[in-house]
């Protein structure tokens, strides 16, 4: 459980720096944080909870395979939450202080080199064209339902299912990244509110047939609509509560599916092919939302493998058998 440790401490130091941050640069954060934790919660996610539950009971008996006592298999899976809880509420501190550092700025330029991309079409356009709004509107629940299970529980699952301490770590590092070097970091760099959100903003028509479309495929009666409104109706109001904010790039919801893909792909190829398509679909599903550019999703599964190679490549060479076999290769050099 080391990297679960090590996860932990992460965890509670980032979101310790993003509380004084937000206080630094914000107001009513405290005030924000208790109406979050005071709130009811939202009934419609108990399928998470039912998940949770069931994976927490595969962690402990993994953990007790390994030798651990019940308590303290306990006590650690207990450990992988918290840092989740603490990572996620870290980003969240951050993600809703980001306009105070750096004001939207970027989608007019995004937005145009989207449309030279794809053949100076809008890229939600095109996969409209490609595959219908009846289609990818039953496809939709996959952004929200099972994305969100992946989201907060593979740090339980790696716990679960994988004995390599070496791989657990440079999967947690990879996690972690998705959503601080993805969606703070990166987002900093070019803040922006995406196509859904960009003529309220910035007081165009210029997204105005990608609203047409949505609320004639009846987004706007599913969940994907639902937080929208949701989004929209906390930074309108000025409220910051958990999980709100609005930045369009990079797409954490890709960068995050890209993780599992990897990871499926590096532990059985049998899981390679559905992991990979769930990230495809993530992809357009982001796309076709008005969530995201393409080129959000584009860049974060880059940003996202060139990391993973990085981290592998790293691994490897750091390995005690790799090390001597380089050192025995330069004393004969």
């Amino acid at each position: 459980m080391i990297p679960a440790f090590s996860f932990f401490v992460f965890g509670i130091a980032y979101a310790l720096a993003s509380f004084v941050i937000a206080v630094l640069l914000r107001d009513g954060v405290v005030r924000d944080m208790l109406s979050t934790l005071t709130s009811d919660p939202d009934v419609s996610l108990w399928y998470v909870a039912v998940i949770a539950v069931l994976v927490s009971l595969w962690a402990m008996r993994a953990e007790a395979r390994r030798g651990v006592g019940t308590g303290r298999a306990v006590g650690n899976v207990l450990m992988v939450y918290a840092a989740i809880f603490a990572l996620h509420l870290g980003f969240t501190l951050f993600k809703t202080t980001m306009p105070q550092i750096v004001p939207y700025y970027a989608d007019p330029y995004l937005a145009r080199f989207d449309a030279w991309l794809h053949g100076h079409i809008d890229a939600w356009a095109v996969i409209n064209r490609a595959f219908g709004s009846e289609t990818m509107l039953r496809l939709a629940p996959l952004y929200h339902g099972p994305w969100l299970v992946v989201a907060f529980l593979f740090p339980v699952v790696l716990v679960a299912c994988d004995d390599d301490h070496a791989r657990v770590r440079r999967y947690l590092v990879l996690y972690c990244a998705s959503w601080i070097v993805i969606g703070n970091v990166l987002a900093l760099g070019g803040m922006s509110v995406g196509p859904v959100f960009y003529d309220r903003i910035y007081g165009s028509d210029r997204f105005a047939s990608l609203t047409s479309m949505l609320s004639f495929a009846g987004v706007g009666d599913t969940t994907m609509g639902a937080l929208q409104d949701y989004l929209w109706e906390m930074y309108s109001a000025g409220q910051r509560s958990f999980g709100a904010g609005i930045s369009a790039f990079a797409s954490v919801h890709v960068s995050v599916a890209t993780v599992v893909a990897l990871y499926c792909g590096e532990r059985s190829p049998l899981l390679a092919f559905p992991a990979a398509l769930f990230c495809g679909l993530i992809l357009l599903l982001s796309i076709w939302s008005g969530y995201h550019y393409a080129v959000d999703g584009y860049f974060s599964i880059g940003v996202m493998a060139l990391l993973w190679m990085y981290l592998r490549r790293r691994s490897r060479t750091s390995e005690p058998g790799t090390a001597n076999a380089v050192l025995l290769q330069a004393r004969k050099d």
